[in-house]
């Protein structure tokens, strides 16, 4: 075998071996996502304090950042486009 056939064949490897992981830890993140998902909303609602007249207002930052996630490109065997610059 020649030394760039090893090369490419480990190369390949390597690659499946990004795309196993990558798919692994998207899963892991959307497990966690959707446990998060009531405190999220729930944040994001904000509450009402009792016998004052201002509420607490929401924060939606972790609702966004789940949202964010789940909107996320899930096509792992292409790159991403490359952003141009202004």
């Amino acid at each position: 075998m020649s030394a760039h056939k090893e090369i490419a064949d480990r190369l390949a490897v390597l690659d499946a071996e990004r795309l196993v992981l990558t798919v692994e830890l998207r899963n892991a993140l959307l497990r966690a996502a959707s446990e998060l998902l009531p405190t999220a909303l729930r944040q994001a609602k904000g509450q009402a304090r009792r016998g004052k007249r201002d509420a607490r207002p929401g924060s939606p930052a972790l609702l966004r950042l789940i949202a964010r996630l789940a909107m996320r490109d899930v096509r792992v065997d292409r790159p991403p486009k490359a952003k141009v610059a202004t």
